[in-house]
């Protein structure tokens, strides 16, 4: 959700919301971004083409260029319409219980788009500033400086999205364990970290896991006391 921090998208917004001659333009950003969102969900990134899209939008190839410059500004819109799924509730000023939300829910949208963790937008639409301005005012409570924070928003984005990508393809973090019994390699490593749970001991929590996760981080963004 982060690539491309440093740039955001006004150019690409902009200019679709600035007057042009000729026609009335047929859709909007919005349909443009469903449309690619529906077909990276069906058949991953490889499915978002210029040509793609307008299939799927019942129009011709060309006509997109209306409204953007190729594949590159695609990948902006459809991440940037992800990140409006996001519900902000009231801050809480806990530090914790309000990083472990939004994580938490970056890990829910990188589970729903399996593809989302692959992409790499050239620049950040309004969906994805309000995101990192929320992650912001989570950490805000710890009188963080500006690189501190910044740093800690994308260590704690990228740890939710790769757990729900991680997540998305059928990875957890007790199937490791029950796969090596079936592998044929020199793992003694593994096999001494999962082998020493007593038999018939319950796989590791998925949620735990998670939430340990931002405890860890949170140990090393956060200012000693």
């Amino acid at each position: 959700m982060l690539a491309g921090m440093t740039k955001t998208g006004a150019s690409l917004w902009s200019r679709a919301a600035a007057p042009r001659p000729g026609p009335r333009p047929a859709y909007t950003l919005d349909q443009l971004a469903d449309a690619c969102v529906r077909r990276a969900d069906a058949g991953g990134l490889r499915a978002v083409s210029m040509r793609g899209v307008a299939d799927e939008l019942g129009t011709a190839a060309a006509s997109l260029y209306r409204y953007v410059d190729g594949k590159d500004d695609l990948i902006a819109l459809m991440v940037d319409r992800v990140a409006g799924e996001y519900d902000y509730p009231e801050p809480t000023g806990d530090v914790r219980t309000d990083v472990l939300t939004l994580a938490g829910q970056s890990r829910t949208l990188n589970r729903r788009h399996s593809w989302l963790v692959q992409a790499k937008p050239s620049a950040m639409g309004p969906n994805s500033v309000r995101y990192l301005d929320r992650m912001v005012g989570a950490l805000a409570p710890a009188g963080l400086d500006a690189g501190a924070t910044m740093m800690g928003v994308a260590m704690l984005s990228g740890w939710g999205a790769n757990f729900g990508a991680q997540e998305a393809a059928g990875l957890t973090t007790g199937g490791l364990g029950a796969d090596l019994a079936s592998m044929t390699g020199d793992y003694p490593n593994l096999l001494a970290l999962f082998g020493a749970a007593p038999t018939g001991e319950a796989p590791p929590d998925n949620d735990a896991v998670f939430a340990a996760g931002i405890d860890a981080l949170l140990l090393g963004i956060l200012p000693r006391a």
